[in-house]
């Protein structure tokens, strides 16, 4: 079964959790590494369960805890290519982490597919993303969103479940 976890939401912090059979992915890192740990363990889970990050954008409340967390746990990092080079321009991941680009091709992993679609905000690269679960679940992460665009429509539209977070724009 499916499990969905909005872990931290706001201008404070956002991370959530998406896995099924033990397994998930966090699609953020915007609090420290210690809060994702202790709210990972709240839900009986275990950092070495996570098998990937997916980065929204570079703004601090979305990747606080980000060069801790996934270095400390060897976690691979996914975003937009701008978005990657915005961290690594800002030194908020470990370069030992594994980054990787995610645009076109979604990415299989812990029983899951995990898709990119570009979001508006005032960032570099901004992305939402589609999970498809492995019990057939389809559930899309959008934050910061400024407006529905077409290409988010889309993204969105058949969705069992959509976290949407608007901003100021």
């Amino acid at each position: 079964m499916s499990r969905f976890c909005p872990l931290f939401s706001g201008s404070s912090g956002n991370c959530t959790y998406i896995g099924c059979s033990g397994s998930g992915v966090l699609i953020d890192a915007g609090v420290s590494a210690k809060g994702i740990t202790a709210a990972l363990e709240q839900l009986e889970l275990s950092p070495s369960s996570i098998q990937a990050i997916f980065v929204t954008h570079e703004h601090v409340d979305h990747v606080k805890g980000l060069k801790v967390f996934a270095g400390k746990n060897h976690i691979p990092v996914y975003a937009s290519a701008t978005t990657l080079e915005a961290l690594e321009a800002s030194e908020r991941y470990d370069q030992r982490t594994e980054a990787r680009p995610i645009n076109g091709e979604a990415v299989s992993l812990a029983n899951m597919r995990v898709s990119r679609f570009a979001t508006s905000h005032d960032c570099a690269g901004s992305s939402g993303y589609v999970v498809e679960t492995a019990d057939g679940r389809k559930i899309a992460v959008c934050t910061d969103l400024g407006y529905v665009s077409d290409e988010v429509r889309a993204a969105i539209t058949g969705c069992d479940l959509v976290l949407l977070e608007s901003n100021h724009d």
